[in-house]
């Protein structure tokens, strides 16, 4: 797996990081490739974090963008209102409104659309009319948002190229890169994965999957890790979501945590790299809502390893 914003945008989708009803950029490779030297170890690393940050800089979706998290209230009917650069959400539509959906027949459609309103539903232009079953993203100016649907809700996130954030950006904070943080671990599959529900920065609750220990030492002492997995087949199987607090927690790094994405290690014993962990979106943006990590992930030793917490 590779991070980028798009791969972190469908974490947001799987995790509940930005819309809670299916907690940032692809999930990073965290298995080490052994047969780099520690030069070639050290520049792929550097490279990776090279691109992450061209992306923070350059995508409409960069977190530090991110403005506004919308969701409405249950109900049929939704309108996005913008007024003097601020979007709010209405029941019935009024002056302002840029979009409206309806729900019918349990599915949400496009009611209303403003002249300078331009839409995706996957690659597919959206318009007055247009069924909406999935994430769509829309274009308004300047702005850009995506649009999540649930079944009784919906969920706008909105970028705004001009925030002080985005505007200011100049890179990310990391710990130098350190190859003892990128220790040999082992796989425990969990014969019957159980459901584990984890509350989010929103007070909200999203449920996981127990699939797999993960077993490793930081400087001497046994570590032990729960991996979880959003679904056990079908969207959400692949891969495994690692979130984790250590010793750094709320002092170097992030206080909501970090996290790590691997795929799925085809062996019982592999490398999990620490260097690679990194932010939940929340660090970076008051649009998004963040998973936070299972007390069972609450590492009793300093991994001063991958991302530090963004000072904005």
């Amino acid at each position: 797996m590779k991070r980028s914003i798009n791969g972190l945008l469908v974490l947001v989708l799987a995790l509940g990081c930005g819309a809670p009803e299916v907690e940032q950029m692809a999930e990073p490779p965290t298995v080490a490739e052994p047969e780099l030297t520690d030069e070639e170890w050290t520049e792929a690393l550097l490279e990776h974090r090279r691109e992450i940050e061209e992306e923070f800089k350059t995508s409409k979706e960069s977190p530090m963008a991110g403005s506004q998290y919308l969701k409405s209230e249950p109900g049929d009917e939704v309108y996005l209102v913008l007024r003097d650069g601020v979007f709010e959400l209405a029941d019935s539509p009024v002056d302002g409104t840029e979009i409206g959906v309806v729900k019918q027949d349990e599915t949400w459609h496009v009611q209303r659309l403003g002249q300078d309103v331009a839409g995706l539903a996957g690659e597919e232009a959206v318009a007055e009319g247009t069924t909406l079953e999935g994430p769509a993203s829309f274009d308004i100016g300047d702005f850009h948002l995506n649009f999540y649907p649930s079944e009784t809700q919906v969920t706008f996130i909105v970028f705004d190229p001009e925030r002080e954030e985005m505007q200011s950006f100049e890179h990310l904070l990391y710990y130098p890169p350190d190859r003892s943080f990128a220790v040999d671990a082992k796989l425990e599959l969990i014969e019957e994965p159980d459901k584990l529900e984890m509350p989010t920065t929103r007070n909200l609750i999203k449920t996981f999957y127990r699939y797999a220990k993960i077993h490793f030492e930081v400087e001497g002492e046994k570590q032990t890790l729960t991996a979880l997995k959003s679904a056990l087949e079908g969207d959400g199987s692949k891969g495994l979501f690692i979130p984790f607090k250590d010793e750094t927690t709320g002092r170097e790094t992030y206080g909501a945590g970090r996290y790590l994405m691997i795929d799925d290690p085809t062996t019982e014993s592999f490398v999990l790299d620490f260097n690679r962990a990194f932010n939940p979106l929340c660090n970076y943006s008051p649009a998004y809502n963040c998973t936070l990590p299972p007390h069972e992930n609450h590492l009793k030793v300093a991994i001063r390893a991958g991302e530090l917490t963004d000072p904005h």
